[in-house]
């Protein structure tokens, strides 16, 4: 999908969501009586110690994430460098907070140069590594809309069946991502050979560009085959996970009196949060902030003051603060502005 589509399709998505905000807004009294003195004082007043903690666990899952993703490069570059898989995540990562969603290909491309291998083995050990982050993700998001109606937050037993049924439908959709990953691991070879002799009649230098490409992807799936990296890449998903929530725990708990959620409660937030940081303006951000703000007060019943605070943090802690170490490891390795935005425009 080209990137103006994909722009278009972000923006759609994001008006979706704001629609559904400024409704809250227009029928929640809470809104109306919005005290912007409240909300400063409520994100100047956040313990200091908690925030330390939230930062320092963000930050933990790019170390775990380059963990990873060296479990996974391991088959084809044993010796792969786990500073220089550091300096291309969380530079990649900070290419997603100031291009959005297109700024996905900054980090193979970057750990393909660095470690010199092919682009295409590194897209697919992308691939792997966002198939098991959505199977993470997607069983939280059925767990905790499974027991949604056990967190005390359902209202009418329409509203228990829904989330029952959206429960049902993501645990679906969770096995059809480990289906596919389990088809990737054990017949890749075969599909990339099936595809290749129906790809014949291109032009012979045509072909053959597709064939390495092809031939470099199933070389990055080949990862998965050996169980210990397969081991490895299920324990490193839970604890980036787990890390996560670690830090949106934290947020919750710099506050005043702190918010104690329960898993459930945690599980929705963390979910719908996730949900909207799929829509991302370059440069802007957008669905995180509006998923959050719905959540906390529409389900969760937060004051609106502190329900923007929450929201401007967990969008902070998820796109912003990656970008000044992101800066600096640039700096140090020859990375300008320039260089970042051709890298995110030829990938």
């Amino acid at each position: 999908m080209s990137r103006p589509k994909r722009l278009v399709l972000a923006g759609l998505a994001f008006l979706i969501l704001a629609a559904l905000l400024v409704r809250s807004i227009l029928t929640d009294p809470r809104w109306r009586a919005f005290d912007s003195q409240a909300f400063l004082n409520d994100l100047l007043s956040v313990d200091k110690s908690w925030m330390g903690w939230a930062l320092l666990s963000i930050y933990l899952t790019y170390v775990v994430r380059s963990l990873r993703w060296k479990a996974l490069v391991r088959q084809m570059r044993p010796e792969a460098s786990l500073w220089n898989l550091i300096v291309a995540t969380v530079v990649g990562f900070a290419a997603i907070g100031l291009f959005g969603r297109a700024g996905e290909m900054v980090r193979p491309v970057l750990i393909a140069r660095k470690e010199k291998v092919s682009i295409s083995s590194q897209v697919a050990i992308w691939f792997i590594e966002r198939a098991f982050d959505t199977i993470t993700v997607l069983i939280c998001v059925a767990f905790a809309l499974r027991s949604f109606e056990a967190a005390g937050l359902s209202s009418s037993p329409a509203l228990t069946r829904a989330l029952h049924t959206s429960g049902s439908l993501v645990g679906y959709s969770t096995l059809g991502v480990a289906a596919l990953l389990v088809a990737l691991r054990n017949t890749s070879d075969k599909a990339a050979e099936w595809l290749l002799r129906r790809l014949r009649f291109l032009p012979q230098r045509q072909f053959e560009k597709v064939e390495h490409s092809l031939r470099a992807f199933v070389e990055g799936l080949r990862g998965l085959r050996r169980l210990d990296t397969l081991l490895g890449c299920i324990f490193y998903s839970v604890l980036e996970w787990g890390l996560i929530a670690f830090c949106y725990n934290s947020v919750f708990n710099a506050f005043s009196g702190g918010m104690r959620l329960g898993v459930s409660e945690l599980l929705i937030f963390m979910g719908c949060v996730m949900g909207g940081s799929m829509i991302q303006i370059p440069g802007l951000g957008g669905g995180t902030q509006v998923a959050s703000l719905l959540v906390l007060t529409d389900v969760l019943g937060v004051q609106p003051e502190v329900a923007a605070s929450i929201s401007l943090l967990i969008w902070v802690f998820t796109f912003l603060v990656v970008i000044p170490p992101a800066l600096v490891l640039a700096f140090f390795e020859g990375l300008s502005w320039g260089k970042l935005k051709r890298l995110e425009s030829e990938s």
